[in-house]
């Protein structure tokens, strides 16, 4: 083929095909497309969170700030277009669907942990160790850079006794584990409780409470009366003296031992000294359970004493009571328990 055929040749091969203008953008490469998502670790987004098939030089290539830890950036088409188009990448969308979700890493830190640490620091400040805390805002949560240490501290604690209130300053890391990233002022309900039996069910006078009845309830301290039952023991073996509502603090008053004498029963009136034992007959005037002072009358000399239930149809009286409850404190230990048949 001589030189004049060759260059027809070419020609026909070559015909159509117009030359790129300078600036255009580059052919198609099939292995570049963005990502569904990304995570990073660090405060800046690179080329590469964004697409996927670049070479190292390219993906490592910083684009813009990333977002604060813990939040998340969308880049959706038209911004993906603009990155490829300003960095040489031979990238475009072929629609609106195309975007990237960018998500800062961080060490997540939530309100029962704060609220667990701010009571630690309010006992190092004098409250006690009964107080139940709980944050203004229950919903706090701390996100620190996942490239930070994940620690937290509290400092200028003030808690207010008589307002049962907590206000501290949180700081993020702890000192010593590097530069503050965060300070911000925390605010908290901090109330003194207790733990208190209550009963379970509604329990009929006369009815024995015993431990299946019990359960525990948190109240705070200066919401119970004086009288409230602490005591597991003051409940079980008892019995109420009236109708007592279930899941509600219980008052000494409402409860007493079972009844071992009853109102209007004969009694054994006892005395009993290092040098004596004296005996007399009564009547109670009053139920009595184990331990508890009634009134008693003697049924020989009609007179009213006070004694102390010691057990079934049985009460003691102090010496000083003597003289009521028995017929004569100076007859013979013989003689009186004539009299008091």
């Amino acid at each position: 083929m001589n030189r004049l055929a060759a260059l027809l040749v070419a020609g026909t091969l070559l015909a159509g095909v117009v030359p790129a203008p300078a600036g255009a953008a580059p052919m198609l490469d099939a292995r570049i497309a963005p990502r569904a998502s990304a995570v990073v670790d660090a405060a800046t987004v690179r080329l590469g969170d964004l697409f996927e098939g670049l070479g190292p030089e390219l993906a490592e290539r910083p684009v813009t700030t990333a977002p604060a830890p813990g939040r998340r950036a969308s880049f959706d088409a038209p911004a993906l277009a603009r990155l490829a188009a300003a960095h040489g990448i031979a990238w475009r969308p072929t629609g609106g669907a195309d975007r990237v979700e960018v998500v800062r890493a961080s060490h997540e830190i939530g309100a029962a942990e704060i609220a667990d640490a701010l009571k630690l620091a309010a006992m190092d400040a004098g409250a006690p160790d009964t107080i139940d805390v709980s944050l203004d805002n229950r919903s706090l949560t701390l996100h620190l850079p996942a490239d930070a240490e994940r620690s937290f501290a509290f400092e200028n604690v003030r808690w207010d006794a008589a307002r049962n209130r907590l206000q501290a300053d949180l700081v993020a890391p702890a000192p010593g584990a590097g530069p503050a990233i965060l300070r911000q002022a925390v605010g908290a309900r901090a109330v003194d409780v207790l733990e208190v039996p209550v009963l379970t069910r509604r329990i009929a006078p006369g009815e024995i409470i015993v431990d299946a009845d019990i359960a525990w309830m948190t109240v705070a301290r200066d919401r119970l009366g004086a009288d409230a039952v602490t005591d597991l023991a003051a409940l079980v073996g008892h019995t109420p003296r009236r109708a007592v509502a279930p899941n509600q603090p219980v008052r000494t008053r409402d409860i007493r031992t079972p009844v071992v004498v009853a109102k209007g029963g004969f009694v054994t009136i006892a005395l009993k000294t290092s040098s004596m034992a004296l005996t007399a007959q009564g009547r109670a005037l009053e139920d009595g359970g184990l331990g508890e002072v009634i009134r008693v009358v003697n049924t020989a000399s009609g007179r009213m004493v006070e004694a102390t239930v010691a057990g079934n149809g049985l009460v003691t009286v102090e010496p000083a009571g003597m003289a009521l409850a028995l017929p004569s404190a100076t007859k013979p230990a013989k003689a009186l328990r004539a009299a008091a048949k």
